[in-house]
C-alpha cells in the first residue's frame, strides 16, 4: 500500500501496480509507461466524512499502461499522456482530465461522468459505450446525454 506517498518524477516503467492501493499518492511528472495498474485504487480518500486531496498525477507518462478497471475517481491527470493506454471500464468520474493526450487509447465503457477534458487530445481513442454524462469536452461543451 503506497497511500499518502510522494513519487513525484519516479520512474515506474513496466511497474507492476494491480490492485495497488494509491490513494493520495503524488505521481505529477512519474514515467508509468506500459505499467500494469488494472483495478488499482487512485481516488481521493474519505476519512471522518472529510474530503482528502485526490491522487496527484498530473504531466504523468502512462504510455500503453494497463489501467483496466482503475479506480481514479477525482484524480488529477491534468497533462498527463495515456498515449494507447488501456483504460477500459475505468472509473474517471470527476477525474481532471484537462489537456490529456488519449490518442489512440481504449476507453470502451469508461466512466467518464462530470470529467474535465477540456483540450484533450482523443484522436483514434476508443470510446464506445463510454459515458460522458455532464463531462466538459475538449472543446468545452458539457455532454448531455
Amino acid at each position: 500500500m503506497l497511500t499518502g506517498a510522494n513519487l513525484i518524477g519516479t520512474n515506474l516503467k513496466k511497474a507492476i501496480l494491480y490492485r495497488a492501493s494509491l490513494q493520495l499518492v503524488n505521481l505529477s511528472q512519474a514515467i508509468l509507461t506500459e505499467a500494469d495498474l488494472r483495478e488499482a485504487n487512485l481516488s481521493e480518500a474519505l476519512l471522518y466524512k472529510t474530503s482528502l486531496p485526490k491522487a496527484q498525477l498530473p504531466r504523468a507518462v502512462l504510455r500503453q499502461a494497463i489501467l483496466q478497471r482503475a479506480y481514479l475517481h477525482g484524480a488529477n491527470l491534468s497533462q498527463a499522456t495515456f498515449l494507447e493506454a488501456n483504460l477500459q471500464e475505468a472509473n474517471l468520474t470527476n477525474a481532471d482530465l484537462s489537456g490529456v493526450n488519449l490518442r489512440g487509447a481504449n476507453l470502451e465503457a469508461a466512466f467518464l461522468v462530470e470529467a474535465n477534458l477540456f483540450q484533450a487530445s482523443v484522436e483514434g481513442a476508443n470510446l464506445n459505450r463510454t459515458i460522458l454524462t455532464g463531462a466538459i469536452m475538449p472543446d468545452g461543451t458539457i455532454y448531455k446525454y
